[in-house]
């Protein structure tokens, strides 16, 4: 972000406070933060219990340790959530400490936003708040970017892995970069060894220096799968889990691509692993400097869980009820109970005025924002709450390819409302976090009291209207239409017809695919525009 922006943001008298200049400040003055960051890591998809009354808030085959550890320095959060249901909506709100209904991104690939050719460089992120408080913060982001426009060199990040064309996406961990498309090396899956190095090496030239803020936002475990063979073959050898099945220890070879992609468990359970590994790491690291003490450690998803089951809770990633956006969370730092379990509701937009107040930044809290303070949370725990600017949580969620509604969370109710249909549910996340039992019936009072305050908000943020995202969707894919003919016109207007025959029948078979996919894609909204389901693909067509 650029300097002038955020001077607008904060008042001068601030900074002739502080001085606009780094100010030379111990590290034990200020907290380090370090944000471990998860690619659709379901709520239940770590050794550690979520919940412990819920004994299938944890897995029984996964094996973090060093989770486990940190868990027992700190506090568990039962009731934590990702902003929204899949990831890019997610990473922009974490950094702005804003909802995506207000940044108007609010699922991936969001036409409407790309239409309006919106931008996010001039929103206040938390690198931004850190920097700008007078305490010399460096700052650091290694991994998954916000996957749109932006590059997190542009919002406050001082140190990242950006090199390529963009910011780092889904393909770049998968790929050495997007021309080439030459796969990663196997022995650095999805980028695990390299985010683990990158991290360390960070701490290792900062801790007890100079304070720092660091996200290491992981490309594992989102699809497609990768993991080590070493890492594999040590689940093929551990007990077998509940939802192990026979084909999942069949010989690699054997495994089918499909199953490697996206769902084999001893896989995704070594992923899952070396993630583990890579805290220890860090954690390590911060003991061997002297400032374990003086950092708070923040394990996280982006989304709810793309392998399923996720645990007790309905559905996962892309969905609106609990298992597309409960997620994992482990807090440990100065002041955090330790050992316990925290059941207050707390969702990632709170993160940027958690940090703000942990660090004791004078300057003031940029405007508009969503989230509060968890700092006393962190101390207190259930004893304490979370004071946003507004009532409840809200998830705002006008999707073109899945279902489209509005949610919000207060305090133990959950109120859903289908975005074509205005059909309503309403669940008690309490006694009922499995969404089994909709009360909107029983307790109509408290179904339109939870439905003003929802409409209310999207009112004031002028929240995307899924009808429009409908309509983007279709332009785009008009646009895509005609530039497929345009290159084939000119592409094929360069050849002979008849010495260059072949080439030219080549040429028209892509455009012949091109517009049959185009007109797929115009059913798939079509169908998805007329349908009234609730989660998952639509109703097949009789």
């Amino acid at each position: 972000m650029k300097l002038t922006t955020r001077l607008k943001l904060f008042p001068l008298t601030a900074f002739l406070a502080t001085g606009l200049a780094p100010l030379t400040t111990a590290a034990s003055d200020a907290p380090n933060f370090i944000l471990m960051y998860i690619d659709d890591l379901g709520w239940a998809d770590t050794s550690v219990p979520m919940m412990d009354s819920e004994p299938e808030s944890k897995s029984d085959f996964y094996q973090t340790p060093h989770l486990e550890t940190l868990a027992a320095r700190g506090m568990r959060f039962s009731n934590a959530y990702a902003p929204a249901p899949t990831c890019t909506p997610s990473r922009k709100s974490i950094q702005f400490g804003k909802t995506p209904g207000r940044l108007q991104y609010t699922f991936v690939h969001d036409v409407l936003a790309l239409k309006r050719n919106l931008t996010w460089v001039d929103e206040v992120s938390m690198a931004d708040v850190l920097k700008g408080s007078g305490k010399g913060y460096v700052t650091a982001h290694f991994g998954k970017g916000m996957a749109a426009r932006e590059r997190m060199s542009e919002i406050g990040y001082d140190v990242t892995d950006e090199y390529d064309i963009g910011s780092n996406g889904n393909f770049h961990g998968d790929y050495v970069d997007i021309k080439s498309r030459k796969k990663l090396p196997a022995d650095d899956p999805k980028r695990m060894r390299s985010l683990k190095k990158s991290s360390v090496d960070f701490v290792r030239e900062h801790a007890g220096k100079k304070p720092f803020f660091m996200m290491i936002s992981h490309y594992a475990v989102h699809v497609p799968h990768e993991a080590s063979a070493e890492l594999i073959e040590k689940y093929r050898n551990s007990p077998r889990g509940k939802y192990c099945k026979d084909e999942d220890y069949l010989p690699t070879d054997q495994i089918s691509a499909g199953k490697k992609n996206s769902h084999w468990r001893l896989q995704y359970a070594a992923m899952i692993d070396e993630i583990d590994q890579g805290l220890g790491a860090l954690v390590a690291e911060l003991e061997a400097a002297g400032e374990l003490d003086n950092t708070y450690i923040i394990y996280t998803s982006d989304n709810g869980g793309g392998m399923r089951p996720n645990g007790p809770l309905g559905w996962g990633k892309a969905q609106l009820y609990e298992g597309g956006l409960r997620v994992p969370m482990v807090v440990a730092g100065p002041g955090v109970k330790e050992n316990v379990q925290c059941d207050v509701p707390v969702v990632q937009w709170d993160y940027l005025s958690t940090i703000h107040d942990l660090a004791g930044v004078s300057t003031p809290l940029p405007e508009n924002l969503d989230g509060g303070s968890l700092r006393g949370v962190f101390e207190r725990g259930n004893a304490a709450e979370v004071e946003r600017p507004g009532e409840g949580m809200v998830f705002h969620y006008p999707c073109y390819f899945a279902p489209p509604m509005s949610v919000i969370r207060v305090g133990d109710y959950k109120y859903m409302k289908h975005l074509l249909t205005g059909e309503t549910q309403l669940f008690n996340m309490k006694s009922d976090y499995s969404e089994k039992f909709n009360l909107a019936r029983e307790m109509p009072e408290k179904a339109a009291e939870l439905d003003k305050v929802l409409s209310d908000y999207l009112v004031s943020i002028d929240a995307e209207d899924v009808q429009d995202v409908y309509q983007a969707r279709l332009e785009e894919l008009d646009y895509f239409e005609a530039q497929s003919r345009k290159i084939f016109a000119r592409e094929s207007a360069r050849l002979d017809p008849v010495a260059d025959a072949d080439k030219i029948a080549q040429q028209k078979k892509r455009l012949d695919d091109n517009l049959l996919r185009f007109e797929k894609n115009r059913e798939e909204v079509a169908v998805y525009r007329n349908s009234s389901h609730w989660a998952g693909g639509p109703p097949s067509k009789k």
